[in-house]
């Protein structure tokens, strides 16, 4: 015989149910699909990013449709002018940046279950229904955020097993660049098709060590790559004071990276950028890069670097399409599963202020 939700998991759990019904107007009931009215959708995107201090860094931005162009957040333009009397009317200037590059946003499920055992041992606490909700924006933003650097392709049906961080859920921001400034990518080689380029090829190492020959495209140390892709960004992104260098934990990882806690006397800039920190702080840190600050942050993978404001990474999604039903299902292992759908998308807003750098080795080239 199954597991038996006990009386007192059971009156938390109809009390879940109803805090759900009271704050989304689901009349028919939780067991019914629902949309969220636009104040419990923008509860749950608050909550998320109270939860994962990353989604605070970034934009996450409700559209109108689900095929758009990009709003052009952040960007550094030039809107000052003057106006002569025979010139009249003025001609105002939009203060994004609109570069004909679409946003498409697709069906996006995040459905998760909690098994009745667990439902019993929460069921202790008063605040249930809180934790409940804690539990699962957590779990859809560290989704969101592990498609959002890891994104290829957005399949027709997905697959956990062979794309465990979500490489077939969305198209992400790193493979964005690819696609939309196969110049800011380096470590990958280049792919034309029907007179396309793409940095979708082959991966291509770039290798770091004090023996590396800059002749083959390679770094004496981790500043001095990310002096060298600072330097392929137009001039003007390239002078921002908002880029941060995201990296990977085993970029900074001291066993390979001996530049956490000493002074870097051995480094392009001639050891001025010291740091007397251990990078501990999974959003951003002390520690700075080729002169910029560091950001290690959630799901970014391995031997890869990019530049960027954070604030120039966007999450839109289409505003009235987050669908909701929650059920016991008994035939699924006695479980409450909570089936949860939006429309959403990855959008980098100026592409002239990010470059990235992928398949980064320690070592000199074979």
């Amino acid at each position: 015989m199954g597991y038996t939700l006990s009386d007192r998991g059971r009156r938390a759990l109809d009390g879940l149910f109803n805090a759900i019904v009271q704050l989304n107007g689901a009349t028919r009931g939780v067991a019914h699909q629902f949309s969220l009215d636009p104040t419990a959708e923008q509860r749950l995107e608050d909550l998320q990013r109270e939860e994962v201090g990353f989604l605070q860094q970034i934009n996450v931005i409700g559209v109108r449709d689900l095929i758009g162009a990009v709003i052009g957040l952040g960007t550094e333009d030039m809107i000052a002018s003057r106006t002569a009397e025979a010139d009249l009317p003025r001609k105002p200037r939009y203060v994004g940046k609109l570069d004909g590059r679409e946003y498409r946003l697709y069906d996006t499920e995040f459905n998760t279950k909690l098994p009745w055992q667990i439902i019993d041992n929460w069921s202790k606490f008063p605040d249930f229904a809180q934790r409940y909700a804690r539990h699962v924006a957590i779990s859809v933003a560290l989704s969101r955020i592990s498609v959002g650097w890891n994104g290829l392709a957005a399949a027709a049906s997905t697959d956990a097993d062979d794309n465990p961080l979500g490489e077939d859920v969305n198209i992400g921001w790193l493979q964005k660049l690819r696609l939309e400034k196969p110049s800011h990518v380096m470590g990958r080689a280049m792919v034309t098709v029907g007179g396309v380029t793409t940095a979708t090829g082959a991966a291509a190492p770039i290798y770091i060590g004090p023996d590396a020959d800059s002749s083959d495209g390679d770094y004496k140390n981790i500043d001095a790559l990310a002096y060298d892709l600072a330097s392929g960004m137009p001039s003007w992104a390239r002078n921002s004071t908002d880029h941060v260098v995201v990296v990977s934990q085993d970029l900074v990882d001291e066993k390979y990276f001996p530049m956490i806690n000493r002074p870097l006397s051995d480094t392009i800039d001639g050891g001025r950028s010291t740091s007397d920190q251990v990078v501990g702080d999974i959003i951003m840190s002390a520690k700075q890069i080729g002169g910029r600050r560091a950001a290690i942050v959630p799901k970014f993978p391995e031997k890869t670097m990019a530049i960027t404001p954070l604030k120039n990474l966007s999450m839109y999604y289409q505003e009235g399409s987050r669908r909701r039903y929650i059920k016991d299902e008994p035939e699924n292992k006695a479980s409450l599963v909570d089936y949860n759908s939006v429309n959403e998308g990855y959008v980098i807003e100026d592409t002239d202020f990010m470059v990235l750098a992928e398949n980064i080795e320690f070592g000199v080239r074979p």
